[in-house]
């Protein structure tokens, strides 16, 4: 057997083109890693308090407006209670002064504590020109001279003292 011929042809040569070294970048050094390392970690915790602490102030928001809702609940049910007992105290009142005031009970005080007694006969004054309202002066009245405006003064004047006299036990309590 026999072996392969080997042909031997001349080749030109090519030029390779010129070839540079190129060095790797430098390696960080484990202390740089380390601090790149570590400044990640830092933006992340600073990323999730601030995340937590929004949460957390959210959460705290709810509950004050929770509590202030329930506090506002129970003063307007106190409030309504109270609105309720002041109109029933009202109404009371109300009854009271209206039994207060009835002419039988008026008659009978006139009667009995201030020694009153019915009417035998009742007279009319009729005024015959309107009367300004507007009391006159005291130092204007003439004391010899009886006018229509001191009959009508004095009348006032004594309506007004019965009436403060029959107004319910307050005006009673001072004659006992």
């Amino acid at each position: 057997m026999g072996l392969a011929a080997l042909r031997h042809e001349s080749r030109a040569v090519v030029a390779r083109p010129h070839l540079r070294v190129v060095r790797p970048a430098p390696k960080p050094s484990p202390s740089k890693r380390r601090r790149v390392s570590h400044a990640t970690a830092y933006q992340t915790f600073v990323f999730f308090a601030v995340a937590v602490l929004v949460v957390a102030t959210l959460g705290v928001s709810r509950v004050w407006l929770s509590v202030q809702a329930t506090q506002a609940s129970i003063d307007s049910t106190k409030l309504r209670q109270d609105i309720k007992n002041e109109r029933y105290r009202g109404d009371l009142l109300e009854v009271q002064q209206s039994a207060l005031a009835t002419p039988s009970r008026i008659l009978a005080i006139a009667c009995d504590t201030l020694g009153m007694a019915p009417a035998t006969s009742v007279t009319y004054l009729r005024r015959t020109e309107e009367v300004a309202v507007s009391p006159a002066p005291v130092s204007d009245v003439s004391i010899t001279q009886p006018s229509v405006g001191i009959w009508e003064r004095a009348m006032d004047i004594a309506a007004g003292e019965a009436q403060v006299l029959l107004v319910g036990d307050v005006g009673l309590a001072s004659s006992r």
